[in-house]
């Protein structure tokens, strides 16, 4: 029989999934490394990168999927963002070749300001962080400038009528529906260019599979 949740670890599952941290927060990172790697192959195949192209990430947690990004297409430089020192640390550790060679890139962030220069990528993405953002759409604008004309960001979330069936939910995470998210994205000024439906089996707490709905929705910074 699973064990049942008290709130308190409800709200320290909830803690760790928005910002890793400590011991606990790198078994969390490898635990979503695994979970979310078919929501990320996915955004990152919306993206349909190119040579050259200049890559940011928001959110990559321990970063064992860069390297599938970085075999997408040559010359390619990733610029990686997150909240937690402990994913960023992990991150490093994972990619240090890819650093050493230039082509990898990391930054702490505070999850509200991007430090980065105006139209300095030509893709971004991310993939399970919009539940986090205090002001999606203040975070959506600094996106969008951060892209070049005709950038392209692709963001993938799971759908709202899946999130809220989860228990740790009600503790720190805002669920959107893709109408929400797109409606979001055009305040912002970007131009939607394609939303992606899926449906996967992923592993629950409990052991169990269980089917997941999620989106990836492709806008242009037109």
């Amino acid at each position: 029989m699973e064990r049942q949740h008290s709130t308190a670890d409800l709200e320290n599952i909830a803690k760790q999934l928005a910002c890793p941290e400590g011991a606990q927060g790198v078994k969390t990172g490898e635990l979503m490394s695994i979970n979310n790697l078919g929501m990320t192959h996915a955004a990152i195949a919306a993206l349909a990168i190119e040579k050259g192209d200049i890559i940011l990430e928001i959110g990559h947690g321990n970063g064992s999927h860069i390297e599938h990004l970085l075999n997408q297409a040559d010359d390619i430089q990733y610029f990686g963002a997150d909240i937690s020192e402990t994913m960023i640390t992990e991150a490093r550790k994972i990619n240090a070749g890819f650093i050493e060679k230039g082509l990898v890139h990391f930054q702490l962030t505070n999850g509200i300001n991007l430090p980065y220069a105006d139209e300095q990528f030509n893709k971004v993405f991310t993939v399970n962080t919009l539940y986090f953002w205090p002001d999606p759409l203040q975070y959506l604008t600094q996106i969008r400038a951060v892209l070049k004309p005709k950038g392209l960001f692709a963001l993938c979330f799971a759908d709202k009528t899946f999130m809220e069936k989860l228990p740790f939910t009600p503790y720190g995470f805002t669920l959107y529906g893709v109408e929400k998210v797109q409606q979001l994205l055009e305040s912002a000024g970007f131009t939607i260019k394609n939303t992606i439906k899926k449906l996967e089996q992923v592993q629950s707490n409990a052991g169990e599979y269980v089917e997941r709905t999620y989106h990836v929705v492709v806008a242009s910074a037109d």
